[in-house]
């Protein structure tokens, strides 16, 4: 995918080329809104929306929070939709849930959370939930030991290749009229009597200032640090969620592994992933530097020691491939912890003059950044005096396979640690 040339005045401005920005340009260009143009400092998809634990799905592990059901219904809704919109890059896969013999959530709990699960996603649902015996599983994960656990339960989500999901995604935005520039920075926004003026560099240091009537600050963990630089206040103080995951070689597995760890109450994921094996959890705090994000020694020791408590045969450092980690930005409520946190997206809103806004994205899941920003859409059309709808969810505003050019494979899109 190649960059455009820089506006110097567009009526809608997004920055940050992840699912969330390239979803919002998305949204508003099946609306019919042409003159929208989003900026990038890296490359479409380069920082958490390619570093996930690849999963399009509604999230079961929330559903121990009574608020957060309706969350989980709309992420089974999406699931359904982008399994049906994108079938060559979002897929369903099924997921094994062991239950510990000692520790861990109990079965009947673990049951209860799953008929919730099946009854939430209604007609949307991709299989129904069921016990499996230990041959069948020993058949679907050959590496999983039995003894640890008493009983299995199989459910069912979805699974992308989550860069290839933001090029479809931007592509299908550039085929509607919107555009996009790649290796160019936001520096600064500025208030005007039509809204927004806002600096950009590029990499090769030349500055451009973009006048837009309508700034989306989807820049995810630097979106406040923007503002403040800006002399913007931000509206809510945000935590850094970091998810940490490992990529290794084929370990056969036919099926995802969903394990709890006792010791903490984490939920981690042992998935097979587009020819590797990923290893990965969240729910970690993050405070360190943005621009070097990595996964540590602490962590990788943590990853390996807590999946070999379950398998026949153990992961070793040697065998690891790949690690990357990313964020997601999560608005605090109240406390410092994650635990304090809301698994929604907030959307702070602030006035640029009579005429313009800025809407900042704290938050959001890959698997809802559909309904992410057709909400962000509806707030600027509405504001903009337009009752145009939406329309990402018709297959005809989407691209297909032929029309992404140059994706890189699932080693070609990090940079290796070693």
């Amino acid at each position: 995918m190649s960059s455009t040339s820089i506006p110097q005045r567009v009526r809608v401005l997004v920055l940050g080329g992840g699912i969330h920005g390239v979803g919002v340009l998305h949204d508003l260009a099946s609306r019919g809104w042409k003159d929208v143009h989003l900026v990038e400092k890296d490359v479409l998809g380069h920082g958490t929306s390619s570093r996930s634990t690849k999963l399009i799905h509604g999230g079961l592990r929330y559903l121990r929070r009574v608020r957060d059901f309706g969350l989980v219904s709309e992420a089974l809704h999406e699931r359904r939709l982008l399994i049906n919109l994108a079938p060559d890059i979002v897929r369903p896969i099924e997921l094994i849930y062991p239950i510990m013999r000692k520790g861990g959530m109990p079965g009947f709990m673990v049951k209860m959370g799953l008929k919730l699960y099946d009854t939430l996603a209604g007609r949307y649902r991709l299989e129904r939930h069921r016990r499996l015996s230990p041959a069948e599983v020993k058949e679907k994960a050959p590496n999983l030991s039995m003894e640890p656990f008493s009983k299995f339960y199989s459910f069912w989500d979805g699974q992308t290749d989550d860069l290839a999901l933001v090029q479809r995604v931007a592509a299908s935005a550039v085929k509607l009229g919107a555009s996009f520039t790649e290796h160019c920075r936001a520096e600064n926004i500025d208030q005007d009597e039509d809204g927004w003026r806002v600096t950009v560099r590029t990499n090769d240091g030349v500055i451009h200032v973009i006048s837009a009537r309508y700034v989306v600050n989807a820049v995810g963990p630097w979106a406040n640090e923007l503002m403040e630089r800006s002399a913007i206040v931000p509206t809510h103080r945000a935590i850094n969620d970091k998810g940490s995951h490992l990529l290794m070689g084929d370990m056969g597995l036919k099926c995802g592994l969903f394990f709890e760890s006792p010791d903490d109450g984490r939920i981690f994921f042992l998935l097979p992933w587009l020819g590797y094996t990923l290893l990965g959890t969240t729910e970690s705090i993050y405070q360190g530097n943005l621009d070097r994000l990595q996964v540590d020694q602490e962590e990788t020791r943590y990853l390996l020691e807590r999946v070999n408590r379950y398998l026949t045969t153990p992961l070793r450092e040697d065998h690891v491939i790949d690690r990357f980690a990313g964020l997601r930005w999560l608005a605090m409520e109240r406390g410092q912890g994650i635990s304090s946190t809301t698994r929604s997206h907030v959307i702070g809103e602030r006035a640029g003059s009579k005429r313009g806004l800025m809407l900042t994205i704290y938050g959001g899941k890959l698997t809802t950044y559909r309904t992410l920003s057709r909400e962000i859409g509806d707030r600027i059309i509405q504001h903009f005096g337009e009752q145009r709808e939406s329309r990402t969810h018709e297959a005809e505003f989407w691209v297909g396979p032929g029309d992404v050019r140059n994706a890189p494979g699932p080693l070609g899109r990090w940079k290796i640690e070693t």
